[in-house]
């Protein structure tokens, strides 16, 4: 990882930052890490799964970004005896930690690359105003929902709130695919989190834990009053179908812990209606576009939010080309068995 020299001044005295473990197209990793540093955050820290991913050219030069490639020596120093966990989840909290240990920072929040934290309110004031260390503070989660003419930019689209509806209630506003939801959102509810650092917090993939007599339990949080969290759960069509048909490639002793029942109800429903690209794209859009019945649906239990997100002109001369058309591009060189597909 970077020396911990590159850290920006902070805002109004408070240094927060950004963790992830990704492995993703650099256009997506780019994005994510300069719109953190644009928007306030003093630090970024990111993992790379894959040791010989072509991102980390792409990020490591970027002021601000931490890059830590996870390759077998580094495994090796985290658990001498095991190795890389099997487990993506437990891949991604040891990062987290180990960025935790090592930042010089107030505040780590840990995110994921499709995610984006949007401040609506004065997130560094709330941040400074946070005094009790053993309290998270969790950000809610918005979710994307595709345009229904398509998207023109990678990040197009109105967001769905995350919501607890009773049972009748979400029929009404979610219709055929309530089972594929869990509070509202397809992918998850629970949002994320950050903790101070050095309180005496671990960070877990969503939520923070706390040391008990024998374990680790949930530590309490607050919710945040001043930011959100943009969730693009596929950033295309393509990048969609991608998550799924890569589920069919995890080894099988992960795959069945990994997805909780209303995505593996998502995970099997897209399957079998995606024996070709185009058959998967049909299927994505009838998940994931906004129809005018999604809409009215939606509207209807006020679970429909507009957000102004437009990170290329945050990010100004330095934002990556933010076409689908690229981006997906970028998704069939890493993962080259698509393009059968696709041809297919």
């Amino acid at each position: 990882m970077g020396p911990q020299n590159l850290i920006k001044p902070a805002e109004n005295g408070v240094r927060w930052g950004v963790v992830m473990t990704v492995k993703e197209p650099a256009a997506l990793v780019l994005t994510n890490v300069l719109w953190h540093l644009h928007t306030g955050a003093s630090a970024v820290f990111v993992f790379f799964d894959d040791p010989h991913d072509p991102a980390v050219n792409v990020v490591q030069a970027v002021p601000g970004c931490n890059v830590q490639v996870c390759d077998q020596m580094y495994w090796r120093k985290r658990r001498p005896n095991h190795g890389r966990p099997h487990m993506q989840m437990r891949r991604q909290t040891i990062n987290a930690n180990v960025a935790h240990n090592r930042c010089a920072l107030d505040w780590l929040f840990h995110v994921d690359a499709d995610e984006f934290i949007w401040q609506d309110g004065d997130f560094a004031g709330e941040l400074e105003a946070h005094q009790n260390p053993e309290v998270e503070l969790n950000i809610p989660v918005l979710e994307r929902i595709f345009p229904k003419a398509g998207q023109a930019n990678l990040f197009d689209g109105l967001f769905r709130v995350t919501s607890d509806l009773k049972e009748e209630a979400a029929r009404d506003a979610f219709g055929l695919f309530t089972g594929f939801m869990k509070r509202g959102q397809y992918s998850h509810g629970a949002g994320k989190s950050g903790i101070r650092v050095g309180g005496g917090l671990r960070l877990g993939v969503h939520n923070a834990t706390v040391p008990g007599r024998e374990k680790w339990n949930r530590a309490p949080k607050q919710i945040s009053r001043t930011a959100r969290l943009l969730h693009f759960d596929g950033i295309t069509p393509l990048h969609g179908i991608l998550k799924i048909l890569r589920h069919l490639r995890t080894p099988p002793n992960a795959r069945n812990t990994i997805p909780q029942a209303h995505r593996q109800a998502q995970v099997d429903w897209m399957l079998e209606r995606s024996e070709t690209v185009t058959d998967g794209v049909a299927a994505h859009h009838m998940l994931f576009a906004l129809t005018e019945d999604r809409q009215a649906r939606l509207q209807r239990h006020g679970l429909l939010c507009k957000v102004p997100f437009d990170p290329a002109s945050t990010i100004g001369a330095e934002a990556p080309d933010l076409s689908p058309s690229e981006f997906d591009a970028d998704v069939v060189r890493r993962y080259p068995w698509l393009r059968n597909l696709i041809e297919a």
